[in-house]
């Protein structure tokens, strides 16, 4: 049985009834039903891996409750006084727009939240960066499982004897984490984003540097297999800063950014059209700088410079002729790394090159010298300090000439 309603609840109705005709007053925001249920649609997305609608739905439901609590905080609007006007002509006219005001009153005052309609944005706020970090450690987890997968089996192709009849296409090259990247930068997760990029970058100039040469890198086929390496390495490196900038390219993103994050503060570069993160430069800076040790570490090793017999002048005999072969197929090598170094490098301003020098300079084994010799002349700007080393190592000759004959003559008296 059922108690039949009171005459109060006939008139007012319930008391949760009353609530919902409150809170959906003139005076009150009228918040979207479907804000209440975003937190379990978006729970349901991310554990069937729709993480693309997870996405959408988490950025518009932001953007939503954003918007109604800067409609909640819009200050009142304040009606400008008349001024006074002391003309007697005019009393008829001012009673008429007295009239008018009184019959059309003035803007109505904005619109409030109510205490629980304020408590219940602020609770789906906290869950959906409670989703977001939930997603994007997901994101971010199959990125690193995947990237460790592809480095085991890039070493277990290199290891393998018959490696050589293996295609030279690798699953490296695959541009499969894109979806996931741009994710994780929608999410305001650059940081994560950066990291996963550069290692699966990693890996494609890893294969690049570990490419089967055309040629036995032997005497003067040595510019060759230089000429290949370079050219390989190089491209592939330009390609990938191209890309990690356009990833981080954000019109619309990371607006409200920390300082500790990449989005951060940004640099307009060209016709103030792109919109780089000051963040994202510094990072593939300093990734670039971490591939190019790598490049001059197999550039100066066995398969390449190591295997040319270049010494320093204090380990050759005096009467032994140098050896100009070697330093011209050296002077070769160098001269193709820095070619393809400044023509790709430099076309999308990130200079290189110098550092590129530095970096090559210790595995010429002191002959530095005498290889600038060998040079371009254009490259005479990045070799200064190599024909510096040159330059003493003349003096130490000239003073060793100078001073022998000088100790002989001294045990003959």
């Amino acid at each position: 049985t059922t108690l039949a309603p009171t005459a109060e609840e006939e008139t007012h109705g319930s008391p949760g009834q009353a609530e919902e005709t409150q809170l959906a007053g003139s005076n009150y925001i009228d918040i979207p039903a479907w804000i209440m249920d975003v937190t379990e649609e978006v729970s349901a997305f991310i554990k069937e891996s729709r993480y693309t609608d997870a996405t959408d739905l988490i950025l518009k439901a932001k953007s939503e409750v954003a918007d109604i609590l800067a409609m909640h905080e819009q200050p009142p609007v304040v009606a400008t006084p008349t001024p006074l006007r002391n003309n007697n002509n005019n009393n008829n006219r001012d009673r008429k727009s007295d009239a008018k005001n009184e019959t059309n009153p003035g803007p109505s005052p904005p619109k409030k939240l109510h205490k629980k309609q304020q408590a219940i944005l602020q609770r789906t706020n906290i869950q959906l960066d409670a989703l977001i970090d939930r997603m994007s450690k997901r994101l971010s987890e199959n990125l690193r499982r995947k990237n460790e997968a592809l480095k085991a089996s890039a070493k277990r192709e290199r290891s393998d004897p018959l490696s050589a009849l293996a295609p030279l296409a690798s699953p490296v090259c695959l541009n499969d984490d894109a979806v996931a990247l741009n994710l994780l930068v929608k999410l305001g997760k650059n940081q994560e984003a950066a990291t996963a990029y550069a290692a699966r970058r990693s890996l494609l100039l890893s294969e690049c540097l570990y490419e089967r040469p055309i040629s036995s890198p032997v005497g003067m086929d040595a510019v060759i297999y230089a000429a290949q390496l370079s050219s390989s390495f190089f491209s592939s490196l330009a390609l990938a800063v191209d890309g990690f900038l356009d990833l981080f390219i954000d019109a619309d993103t990371g607006k409200g950014a920390d300082d500790d994050t990449l989005n951060s503060r940004s640099i307009f570069m060209g016709n103030g059209e792109k919109r780089i993160p000051s963040g994202a430069l510094s990072a593939v800076v300093l990734w670039c700088d971490s591939e190019l040790a790598k490049f001059a570490n197999v550039f100066g090793s066995s398969r390449l410079l190591g295997s040319l017999s270049l010494s320093p002048f204090n380990l050759r005999r005096q009467e032994d002729k140098p050896e100009d072969k070697s330093f011209e197929v050296a002077a070769k090598c160098v001269d193709q790394a820095f070619l393809f170094a400044a023509e790709n490098l430099d076309s999308i301003g990130l200079p290189l090159t110098p550092k590129l020098a530095e970096l090559i300079r210790p595995r010429l084994k002191g002959c530095e010298g005498d290889i600038a010799g060998y040079l371009d002349p254009r490259w005479k700007a990045l070799t200064f300090e190599w024909n510096l080393g040159n330059d003493r190592r003349s003096s130490g000759r000239v003073a060793a000439r100078r001073v022998i004959p000088a100790a002989v003559d001294d045990r003959r008296v």
